[in-house]
């Protein structure tokens, strides 16, 4: 039977794209980011697969990193979402909740991270953020943690302005 999850979809996309970068004209400076289970899939496509091109560097706008404690988190709404995305719970497949979660995959070759998380984010709460922050400094990838202490699960504004020159400043030290 043909994988169709959606990080299959995400390394499908990347192995065409790759495989088409003179035709498109793309840079051999890759980065990946996404926003909410986009940021999860970014870390997880960056941390998981070395090919068929390693990032230079990832971010994650509040995306879950460890997706059997976001489970475990006593929020029903965020247990109901990852049920119906995975079909099942941890305690039933522990593998599948694993292997989806960025968190399993770092080591100290992952790319640099930048992780922007919002203190009153009522679907991926700050923890998410800082298990994997704890991770990568165990590791000694090179990361940045972003918190907006007022913030949800996304923002506008100043914030917003401020997210994107910490990232630019980010990849200006990160990204050669």
């Amino acid at each position: 039977m043909e994988n169709i999850s959606p990080l299959y979809d995400v390394k499908a996309a990347v192995d065409f794209v790759y495989a088409n970068r003179n035709v498109y004209f793309i840079s051999d400076k890759w980065v990946f980011l996404g926003a909410s289970a986009g940021g999860h899939l970014a870390l997880l496509q960056s941390y998981k697969y070395n090919s068929p091109v390693k990032p230079k560097a990832v971010i994650s706008f509040f995306g879950p990193t460890d997706l059997t404690a976001l489970y475990n988190s006593n929020n029903p709404v965020i247990s109901l979402l990852l049920l119906g995305v995975t079909g099942t719970i941890p305690s039933v497949n522990p593998t599948l909740y694993q292997q989806s979660s960025p968190i399993t995959f770092v080591t100290a070759q992952s790319p640099p991270t930048i992780l922007l998380q919002g203190g009153a984010d009522p679907l991926v709460p700050p923890s998410q953020s800082t298990l994997l922050i704890d991770k990568l400094n165990s590791a000694g990838v090179i990361n940045q943690y972003v918190f907006y202490p007022t913030e949800g699960h996304g923002w506008t504004g100043p914030d917003f302005l401020d997210s994107f020159n910490k990232i630019n400043a980010f990849l200006e030290a990160n990204v050669k």
